[in-house]
Parts: structure tokens; C-alpha cells; sequence
């Protein structure tokens, strides 16, 4: 019940009932519980076709607090979170050893923490847990020799850690709150410097392990894992800007940033055949890669996200989505259902604060335990 009400609540009890699968006493029985303790509330009248009108319930989001932190370099950006993932304040911590000295991460969470709990004014006994998300394969800090455990113990705080791969918080956060929502079952691309994959049902993510390195294209460019042909060598960011360098009659930027320079390139297909030649074929590979996704998997939705997915969906979607229900036909998913991600902006952050909510669901009726040492 508190899975549904999480991921498309409010519901009434009727709705519950159908939901789960639970006759409507039992319902009613285990919410009156829920209420008393207050991880649910009320949350307004609905009509009922004529009948009394219905009450809606939901998960009270005051009930505690969550902490999200994202891992960027040699950084931390640590936000805190009401239990509906509003954020309340985001801190920024340096790593000068960066994330592999978990001694340095674990101080530096720790003051960070402090600073948020006594900017928002919220009691340390309300932190109901921390969840952090891990830089995507295709980083240079991929390798991190620390576990939840390890950082739950150098902390202090009586409150349990999450740790997650970036492409499951984006896909989880997708599922609640954006383009993923309402479905059981969704497929969330990730694509930046690299390609991930993440398969979420249910509420729960789990990476589609080395999708970036299928083939598609059979003796095709080198990719850095040392094989051919792989998809990340046609989609991620790092591909297309190094094709880019071997266009004919222009040179595109080699200095600044990869963001800058693949937006260039993507401008730059307005009024020049070569590039818009080149992001139209990445585009196809792209639909041709997800299209396996979809016929593999058979999602309800196929949501593309990461900051070179959304530069290059928000100009060619169109070809993405043609290309990719033609690859997927036999599963028949309409084009419709291919859509960008819409929780980009802290994506990372705001996914990492689900997790800990997350671990609170599975405990059911737990309350948040007073924190020690802060």
C-alpha cells in the first residue's frame, strides 16, 4: 500500500484496494494504523460518481526527512528533502582528495548535514535516512572502495545509507515524478559521455548491465572498452564529438567543455549539411540501440535522459522515435511512448533523496530513529 501511495497516490481506498490486491477491510485496517502513526495523511475529497465523495490518502511528507548527496568530481552537493522529494536546501562540500578517500567523504558529509539541518531548522531525530548517487560508468571515480556499511559507521548518525548507480536514481525518479510515472514498467536511458541503461518496475531500478557495449554496428569504430562497433562509440557524447572531428570542410571547437561543444554541433545542424548529416545518423543509432531495448524488455515507456540525451532529443526526437518503434515493431510500442526525460535539472540529487524514502516504505510502520552524534 505504501508502494502505491508513493508511486501514483493519493488513492482513495477503493483504489488502494484494487491496487494491491487487498480486500477493502484489510485496507482500511492497515491505513487507520498508518494514519495514527503518520507516515499517511488525508489528502482531500475526490467525486464518486454521484456517492459520497471519496477520501484521498497519501504519504504525509512531513513525516521525516531525507538527505540526497551527488558525487561530481571532487565534490558533494548534499541537499535535504521532505518525504514528497521537495527540496528544502542544497550545500556544496569540496573533496580535495576526491571520492576515494571515504574518511574525507565522511567528514565532509557530516558538516554538510549539520549546515542543512540548521539552515532548514529541521531536528536531526527527523533524518529517516541518506542516499547518495554514484558517478556513471563512463567517470574516472567509477571504482569507489567504500559500501553503505562502511559509510554508515564513519558517520555516526544512527540513520541507514543508500548508495546507487546515477542511471537507477534517474530511472527511480523518473518513475515518480517524471516521465515514467503511472507505469509499471519503463526502460530510462542515460546518455552523457557515455551510455547506461536502467530497467525500473515496480519502484525498483536495476542497471541493464553493459548495454553501452552491445554491438551495433559489426566491425564498426573503436570504443574504448576495446571492442567495435559498440553503442556507446555511435551515442554517448565522447563518439560524437570525436566523428565530429572527422567532418569535412569544418572544424568544430575542440576547446571547452563537452556540453558546449556537442551543443555546438547540434546548432550547427541547422545550416550545415555535414553536421546535421552526422547528429541525424546518431539520432537513428540511438533509435536503433533503444529499439532492441524495447523489443527485449517490452517496456511501457522508453524515457531517453542524461544531458547529450536531452541536447540531442529536444531537436531530433522525432527521428529517435521513428527509428526506435521501427527497431522494436514486434513489441508495438507507439511512438508516443518514447519521450524525454523530464527531471533533469538535480536529477542526480533529487533521485538519491527517493532512496532513502524507498527503505522507509520497506520498513512500513518503522519510525525515524533519533540521530546521534550531530
Amino acid at each position: 500500500m505504501l508502494s502505491a501511495l508513493y508511486l501514483d497516490g493519493p488513492l482513495s481506498r477503493k483504489e488502494l484496494s484494487a491496487a494491491t490486491g487487498l480486500s477493502p477491510s484489510a485496507v482500511s485496517q492497515s491505513i487507520t494504523g498508518l494514519v495514527q502513526n503518520g507516515l499517511v495523511r488525508e489528502a482531500g475529497k475526490a467525486d464518486s460518481n454521484g456517492g459520497r465523495p471519496r477520501t484521498l490518502l497519501d504519504i504525509n511528507p512531513t513525516f521525516g526527512y531525507t538527505v540526497g548527496v551527488a558525487i561530481t568530481g571532487r565534490a558533494l552537493r548534499i541537499g535535504l528533502f521532505d518525504l514528497s522529494c521537495r527540496r528544502i536546501q542544497v550545500v556544496k562540500r569540496a573533496l580535495s582528495a576526491g571520492v576515494q578517500d571515504i574518511d574525507e567523504v565522511a567528514r565532509e558529509l557530516g558538516i554538510g548535514i549539520r549546515h542543512l539541518l540548521s539552515l532548514s531548522g529541521v531536528h536531526d531525530s527527523a533524518l529517516t535516512g541518506i542516499g547518495i548517487g554514484l558517478p556513471s560508468s563512463a567517470s574516472p571515480h567509477q571504482a569507489i572502495p567504500w559500501t553503505s556499511r562502511k559509510l554508515e559507521s564513519l558517520l555516526g548518525l544512527g540513520i541507514p545509507v543508500f548508495i546507487e548507480r546515477e542511471v537507477n536514481i534517474r530511472a527511480l525518479v523518473e518513475s515518480r515524478l517524471g516521465a515514467a510515472r503511472g507505469v509499471g514498467r519503463a526502460v530510462v536511458v542515460q546518455i552523457g559521455l557515455g551510455v547506461e541503461a536502467s530497467l525500473v518496475a515496480d519502484g525498483t531500478a536495476k542497471r541493464i548491465r553493459d548495454w553501452g557495449h552491445t554491438t551495433i554496428d559489426y566491425g564498426g569504430r573503436s570504443c574504448h572498452c576495446g571492442a567495435r562497433g559498440c553503442v556507446e562509440a555511435y551515442v554517448g557524447a565522447s563518439g560524437i564529438l570525436e566523428r565530429s572531428l572527422e567532418l569535412p570542410g569544418r572544424e568544430f571547437p575542440t576547446e571547452g567543455n563537452d556540453f558546449e561543444r556537442l551543443r555546438t554541433l547540434v546548432g550547427s545542424a541547422e545550416h550545415c549539411a555535414d553536421a546535421r548529416a552526422l547528429v541525424q545518423e546518431t539520432a537513428g543509432y540511438i533509435g536503433a540501440a533503444v529499439g532492441n531495448l524495447i523489443s527485449l524488455l517490452a517496456p511501457a515507456r522508453l524515457v531517453i535522459s542524461g544531458w547529450a540525451g536531452q541536447l540531442l532529443g529536444s531537436r531530433f526526437l522525432p527521428e529517435i522515435r521513428d527509428a526506435a518503434t521501427r527497431q522494436g515493431r514486434e513489441h508495438g510500442l507507439s511512438p508516443a511512448a518514447v519521450l524525454l526525460g523530464r527531471v533533469e535539472v538535480d536529477a542526480t540529487l533529487t533521485g538519491a533523496a527517493v532512496l532513502p524514502v524507498l527503505g522507509l516504505i520497506k520498513r512500513g510502520t518503522a519510525l525515524p530513529r533519533a540521530v546521534a552524534g550531530l
